[in-house]
């Protein structure tokens, strides 16, 4: 299902999401909000997309976050609202999906560009990336794309991030928890789609749960989730993809997945 502003396939497993407004650092407009919601909605109900990859069109960018003209040109509050609550619907829709979803970064990840990325549960990142949140110096703030970052990084470092408005390395973000894979920029295609391959050969119940599990414990208190994941323990023993991969291993042979 491609757009007006984004690309979209499913090849080998992985479902690929491409931002395609390469001459404007694919900044994100109603539009291109609006098809991201929608290819990712398609992309969970697919079958023979079992992981979705992102990425962002031409050299220069992932995403340079929104198109601040489109901002200005809102009428009134209200569309302005519906603006920044459609980024906010989009990292809902991220975080429900029962799929991994992989970054494929390059170029500047910037204001929500850098949330979208932080959005994603695994991001791969070439070592020229460049990630920030500049709103301040503009005065707005990135309040949205917070709630992922500060997930992805911690406090002290994602409120220095927010306050300064400057931007940082690849290397930092991967230091700092933001980036999963750093990579030289000649092997970030390769790298990011072997890595979505790799997850889509694994049972798509197993990856399912392990993203909900992981998601699920982030608040909980520590014996709550012990109890919580034992009983998710027992839901994956008991599938039937555990007992196929079982199977397989002593068989000596691709396991068969069903997702059930």
């Amino acid at each position: 299902m491609s757009g007006e502003t984004v690309l979209t396939e499913v090849k080998g497993g992985v479902g690929t999401l491409t931002l395609n407004r390469p001459e404007v650092r694919n900044a994100l407009n109603p539009t291109m909000i609006h098809e991201i919601d929608a290819a990712l909605r398609a992309f969970d109900l697919d079958p023979e997309a079992r992981v979705v990859l992102i990425r962002g069109a031409g050299d220069r960018a992932f995403c340079a976050g929104a198109d601040l003209k489109t901002v200005l040109g809102h009428a009134s509050a209200l569309e302005v609202r519906e603006h920044f609550g459609g980024i906010a619907t989009i990292l809902e829709v991220m975080a429900r999906m029962r799929k991994p979803i992989i970054a494929q970064v390059h170029g500047y990840a910037l204001a929500g560009g850098c949330g979208l990325a932080a959005g994603c549960d695994l991001v791969v990142a070439s070592e020229d990336a460049v990630f920030g949140l500049p709103e301040i110096k503009i005065g707005l703030l990135p309040l949205i794309v917070m709630a992922p970052i500060l997930r992805s990084i911690g406090r002290k470092r994602g409120l220095l991030m927010v306050l300064s408005g400057e931007q940082i390395t690849a290397r930092d973000a991967w230091e700092m928890g933001l980036v999963s894979v750093l990579v030289l920029r000649e092997l970030l295609e390769t790298k990011a789609r072997e890595l979505a391959e790799k997850l889509a050969g694994y049972s798509p119940l197993a990856l399912a749960l392990a993203k909900e599990g992981f998601a699920t414990i982030q608040d909980m208190e520590y014996g709550k989730s012990l109890h919580y994941l034992r009983e998710l323990s027992a839901v994956v023993a008991l599938s039937d993809d555990a007992k196929e991969g079982i199977g397989a291993f002593f068989e000596k042979r691709p396991p068969r997945w069903t997702g059930r």
